[in-house]
């Protein structure tokens, strides 16, 4: 019959049957603080893994186009994904900058390859987590290298007068 009296003095038995209580809360606690930590150790995981672009993640780059050997169905849906991007960020965000890109950009290596460079920096810039640093680019993209790359666009598909995109009315 068991009893919670304590140990007698000199017991040795009962000594170490008491250490061994201690030693078991202790270890239920540490088990308990393990749990919390592998817990939130697999959700910082699972958020990780979900940015990676492997596993689809957020500004998951695409392959870059061989523009000068893409034929037939494989270029028309390149053309298509940078048109999308076109048609829902560049033209709508860019305003002037935007306003300079001929009609006929599809038909021209360099304007495709500029695109390409824009629609996959802009991505993986804007559909990310902002940092400090992702800021710092942001600013960098905006105000250095846009406003070049749309320079070199309505150089290039203005020279197609047939293909220029008609100017609003001011």
């Amino acid at each position: 019959m068991a009893t919670d009296q304590p140990p007698l003095p000199g017991d040795p038995l009962a000594e170490m049957m008491s250490r061994l209580g201690e030693h078991a809360d202790r270890l239920d606690l540490l088990d308990a603080a393990l749990a919390e930590r592998d817990a939130r150790f697999a959700e910082v995981r699972a958020l990780v893994q979900s940015l990676l672009p492997e596993n689809g993640g957020s500004g998951a780059p695409v392959p870059t186009p061989r523009w000068h050997a893409l034929e037939g169905q494989k270029r028309a849906e390149a053309i298509a994904r940078l048109a999308s991007w076109v048609e829902a960020v560049y033209l709508p965000v860019y305003g002037h900058l935007a306003g300079g890109l001929g009609d006929c950009w599809p038909e021209h290596p360099l304007a495709l390859m500029i695109i390409d460079h824009l629609s996959e920096t802009w991505t993986q810039l804007f559909e990310r987590p902002r940092t400090q640093r992702i800021l710092s680019l942001q600013t960098e993209f905006q105000s250095r290298i846009v406003p070049v790359l749309a320079e070199q666009l309505r150089a290039e598909t203005s020279r197609c007068a047939h293909h220029v995109r008609p100017r609003a009315a001011s």
